[in-house]
């Protein structure tokens, strides 16, 4: 169970709220959504924010749907967390005249944290001559974190954008909002690694059909997007027309190829005494395939229903952190919890949890 409070576009306080049935999605590497379900004689058309203190997430409410049943009135509200509020502005690229505080830069290398909070920075707010869109959110400081990441400007929504930046780097970013100060904050954060193998002191978490901890596992493992091997150059640099970066997996007999034309260019990599960088030219190109190959990964996808009893959501376990799994027979593997879907209806909380990878639905639940 937990408290819901009614905000009203200036984020004042309207109601608490008391809904006959919530559904609060939290995800890891895309905005959670939600929905409440309340009595016709609870709703305003103040109501644009639903907030709670027992979950990081806010509601930002996009649809509202009124029904009837049984004589009784209802009226739905569903929508976004505030982290979709970033898929509002672009990460437009370079040469859009029209905008008067362009970012200076084209590409990012660094930490991924440190490329993350540089597009938020740099594209937080859009002005031209006849009109300024400004996020309401302000932002954290960064800590560095994460692997080497490369990314241009190229017209990605920012949510998205950001995302596809601190993902390799198994990390995240939310948008808190601190109702004491009245304001939103965009910060970048990681789960723990809870896995047995883990030297960082965190007590294991280990959902295992032998334990009796998961219910009704539902997994799949999907290898059709997987390549492991990206063709990377610009046609007119036939030296470097292949430059092979293998991540393939121990059993594999032959490599499947992606030819992807280099944003790079040699005359980029040129000093001022003329002579080409070649080391660094050959990094970049490393750097772009390795970016493309993540998006050509092996699929893991597990969801199951958490047993009330073994581990305390939120406690012992949380969204983003890296668990254990075992299914005898099937799976035993580290992976991360992507998503949490809980649903109070009739004062009974449930919750399913989703470990692996992102999935594309059809008709599903989700």
């Amino acid at each position: 169970m937990f408290y819901l409070m009614a905000l009203d576009k200036e984020f004042n306080m309207i109601t608490p709220l008391y809904p006959i049935n919530v559904q609060w999605n939290r995800k890891y590497h895309e905005p959670g959504s939600f929905s409440i379900q309340l009595p016709l004689n609870q709703y305003s058309a103040d109501i644009k924010y639903i907030y709670t203190k027992d979950r990081p997430e806010m509601g930002k409410i996009s649809q509202k749907n009124y029904a009837e049943e049984n004589g009784c009135a209802f009226m739905q509200l569903s929508g976004y967390f505030l982290e979709n509020e970033l898929n509002r502005h672009v990460a437009y690229p370079a040469g859009i005249m029209n905008i008067k505080n362009s970012a200076s830069w084209i590409k990012q290398n660094r930490a991924a944290e440190d490329v993350a909070y540089a597009f938020f920075n740099g594209f937080k707010r859009i002005t031209t001559d006849t009109f300024t869109s400004l996020l309401n959110i302000s932002a954290s400081e960064s800590s560095g974190r994460g692997n080497k990441a490369v990314h241009t400007r190229n017209g990605e929504y920012l949510g998205v954008k950001v995302y596809d930046i601190l993902k390799p780097s198994g990390l995240s970013y939310r948008v808190a909002y601190d109702l004491l100060d009245n304001s939103n904050m965009f910060s970048v954060w990681g789960g723990k690694d809870l896995t047995q193998e883990n030297t960082d002191g965190n007590n294991p978490v280990v959902f295992s059909t032998k334990y009796g901890n998961l219910k009704d596992p539902n997994i799949l493992i999907d290898e059709t997007g997987y390549k492991n091997v990206c063709i990377n150059a610009h046609e007119e640099d036939e030296k470097y027309l292949v430059r092979a970066l293998n991540n393939a997996a121990d059993d594999d007999t032959e490599y499947a190829f992606v030819y992807n034309e280099s944003r790079e260019r040699k005359s980029d990599y040129t000093n001022e005494e003329g002579v080409f960088q070649e080391a660094a030219f050959l990094e970049a190109l490393d750097d772009e395939s390795k970016n493309k190959l993540s998006s050509c990964e092996k699929t893991f996808n597990l969801e199951f229903n958490a047993e009330s009893g073994s581990y305390v959501y939120m406690q012992d376990f949380d969204l983003g952190d890296k668990c254990d799994i075992e299914v005898s027979g099937v799976v035993q593997m580290e992976a991360r919890l992507i998503a949490c879907y809980e649903v109070i209806k009739a004062g009974e909380w449930s919750m399913s949890l989703e470990f692996g990878t992102p999935m594309i639905k059809k008709g599903g639940k989700h």
